[in-house]
């Protein structure tokens, strides 16, 4: 690991430059956004300002959080545990290891959902496994007239969730559910227009081949479906004929090698108009279906 306390750096240029070769060194992936972004958080201004004016003082408070900073990044934490927070299609959330950080293709998830159900005024939601809320607090900024319940069978994600919720002072009914459960759809309710969801899809013997960063600081039951990749697409699939309406719809989240395999779980439990779409780098990444 990189030796932080070489961070001598007297203005702001300095420090991100200094930041970034330390990040390098340890081989951080986008040293130089991780960098960037750290610098901006501690110094509390826009990257803009910073380029504006590269020969601003930094004081010593500011050179030891950030070599804090930088020191924790080199030794493979998150970036998003870090600054404590991320931002998903516009809103910044409150992340911790309790919950998943929301990934890019996650907002994929929500666009294609829009596209799909987006028009309609009236709409109740069910986010099945919530973690942070970015799903549920997405849609209910975006559609304020929907009625979104999100649930999440951690107590401590909840608490994140609430917390994001209530930042953006965002009207969501966070419920205690576990999606395995036979009496699922009571513990949430019944009838919703959608349900969505980004569960866990991580065979237990893929743990191995995962990258350290994710493995050793996100929760793991965030992470692996010990019965299974399919496990929780089967179990949404089947609480789908309680959960939906008519022409409701249950779209999810899905690991790139298994789309062909949800589409035909959804087609086994009677859902219709089964779709596997790709993300924006052309990988199957969302499985829709609707209750007819």
């Amino acid at each position: 690991m990189p030796d932080t306390e070489k961070l001598h750096a007297e203005t702001v240029g300095a420090l991100v430059r200094e930041a970034t070769a330390q990040l390098r060194q340890a081989g951080v992936d986008e040293a130089d956004r991780a960098a960037r972004w750290i610098v901006e958080e501690v110094i509390d201004t826009r990257w803009a300002q910073i380029v504006a004016d590269p020969d601003r003082p930094v004081t010593d408070l500011e050179r030891a959080t950030v070599r804090k900073m930088v020191h924790r990044r080199a030794a493979g934490e998150p970036l998003q545990h870090i600054l404590g927070y991320t931002s998903f299609r516009g809103l910044r959330l409150d992340v911790s290891p309790d919950v998943l950080i929301p990934r890019p293709e996650t907002e994929q998830v929500v666009e294609r959902l829009l596209q799909l159900y987006g028009n309609t005024r009236s709409c109740d939601v069910l986010d099945a496994g919530t973690g942070s809320g970015c799903i549920a607090l997405a849609l209910k900024a975006e559609r304020p007239d929907w009625r979104v319940i999100a649930c999440d069978i951690s107590s401590r994600a909840l608490a994140v969730a609430r917390k994001n919720a209530a930042r953006h002072g965002l009207d969501v009914d966070f419920r205690r559910a576990d999606m395995l459960s036979p009496d699922f759809a009571e513990q949430v309710g019944r009838e919703f227009n959608l349900v969505v969801s980004n569960p866990p899809y991580v065979t237990v013997e893929e743990e191995d081949t995962m990258s350290s960063e994710v493995r050793d600081h996100e929760p793991s039951i965030a992470l692996f479906a010990s019965g299974g990749a399919l496990q929780f697409y089967r179990a949404l699939a089947q609480h789908s004929e309680d959960l939906l309406a008519d022409r409701g719809l249950l779209i999810v989240e899905i690991n790139e090698a298994y789309g062909t395999a949800v589409k035909k779980c959804f087609e086994s439990a009677g859902l219709r108009d089964v779709e596997v779409y790709e993300d924006l780098a052309g990988r199957e990444r969302i499985v829709s279906g609707w209750r007819k």
